[in-house]
């Protein structure tokens, strides 16, 4: 019979298969299982911690609703006042006339720019700037937009997480290695 290596198990893992395991069939398992698990308990082991889903995408840093409602208001505010500003001034007499353009185009931008933030601040799919959400947790509505989906297909593969082979159907238990899935 091939040997499991439960060291590389998390301390939830263990815990299952202390649990599950058939202690009059497998002793010296449950017995390394039992020293692992009271060695993870003492010692509080810090677990890898990731921020990805079962699917492996990664999850998205979002900036919080707050900043994005005062950076959106911030914005159209500003950037219309900046723009009425360089309208007024460039009216005289004495500057060319297409230079009261670039106070029309500081207004339309900083409107366009202050409504996307204030969308991301109020919106319950917001745009990222930094991908680190999880996807099925918070969708980004661009990859919707695009028909980008992250969603797993039936009849998709999967991959063992003991022998990396890629596993087809609903299985239990991997084909090739015969690990629990």
């Amino acid at each position: 019979m091939k040997e499991i290596d439960y060291t590389k198990y998390s301390l939830e893992e263990l815990l299952d298969c202390q649990r599950e395991i058939d202690r009059a069939a497998h002793p010296e398992r449950a017995r390394e299982i039992d020293l692992l698990v009271r060695d993870r308990a003492k010692h509080k082991a810090v677990q890898k911690v990731s921020m990805a889903d079962d699917q492996g995408n990664i999850a998205a840093i979002k900036t919080g609703r707050m900043p994005s409602l005062g950076q959106g208001l911030g914005e159209i505010i500003g950037g219309t006042i900046f723009g009425l500003m360089w309208i007024s001034a460039t009216s005289k007499e004495d500057s060319p006339e297409y230079w009261s353009l670039i106070g029309y185009f500081v207004i339309v931008s900083s409107i366009i720019g202050g409504v996307y933030h204030i969308y991301n601040a109020l919106a319950k799919n917001r745009f990222s700037t930094l991908d680190i959400v999880s996807p099925d947790k918070e969708p980004d509505p661009f990859n919707q937009l695009m028909g980008f989906d992250h969603q797993e297909k039936p009849g998709s593969a999967r991959f063992c997480v003991s022998c990396g082979s890629s596993i087809h159907g609903e299985y239990k238990f991997c084909p090739k290695c015969g690990k629990e899935i």
